[in-house]
């Protein structure tokens, strides 16, 4: 039976889609253009980022001179490349929806920007599963901010002491907290250290059940 005023919101990228390996070989594509070799210990800094701050953050940082739609443009360019070989859900996903839309409200918040959501459309079907879907565009400020899962919150109609967010990066894992909601973070996107502020870590989306949401639910601060 699903409750009236609880709700599940997922992040994408990492969380439902298993992208991030797909954008890291769009991102070394990109940046072996340049010259550039990405240091191990900055991927973590570019994880759970919008677009734009990713183009602003890294042109600057590795020192890029190159026009920056045109940078633009290459780095979209190649992620749709990989997107279209190995596109896929995340291991456990299918089972966790299903449970999580039999017994809550469920949404969907990403950074990533309303063209790339569009056209994400194009190769998989997300407006079944989720009664609403918020982009990186649909809100005044992105993650870190909680606009966006206030923003969805409000959609769903429910508190944010009533809300469970499943995230990854800690740019979303911050915005979550920020909401007032409860937390799961996901490994595997980012150093573990940088989820260690969630309410709950995982690693795989098999080890969230019923008990473990409705456990954060009825931990009511």
């Amino acid at each position: 039976m699903k409750s009236a005023n609880s709700a599940v919101i997922f992040d994408m990228d990492g969380v439902i889609l298993d992208t991030e390996p797909l954008y890291t070989k769009a991102e070394i594509r990109l940046f072996g253009e340049y010259g550039v070799t990405i240091p191990e210990e900055d991927w973590s800094l570019f994880r759970g980022c919008a677009e734009q701050d990713f183009f602003n953050l890294s042109m600057k940082r590795y020192k890029i001179t190159e026009d920056k739609n045109v940078f633009m443009e290459k780095g979209r360019a190649y992620v749709r490349d990989e997107f279209k070989k190995s596109l896929a859900f995340m291991p456990g996903f299918h089972r966790l929806h299903k449970m999580v839309k039999q017994h809550y409200h469920i949404g969907l918040v990403t950074a990533s920007p309303r063209h790339n959501l569009d056209w994400l459309r194009t190769l998989i079907e997300l407006d079944d599963l989720f009664e609403h879907i918020i982009s990186g565009d649909d809100t005044d400020k992105n993650k870190p901010h909680p606009e966006p899962y206030l923003a969805m919150m409000s959609r769903l109609g429910v508190e944010p002491e009533n809300t469970v967010i499943i995230e990854d990066s800690l740019h979303g894992v911050q915005s979550g907290l920020a909401s007032g909601a409860f937390v799961i973070a996901k490994t595997g996107s980012v150093p573990d250290s940088q989820l260690s502020i969630a309410h709950r870590i995982i690693s795989h989306l098999n080890e969230i059940t019923h008990f473990m949401i409705e456990e954060l639910l009825q931990d009511k601060k």
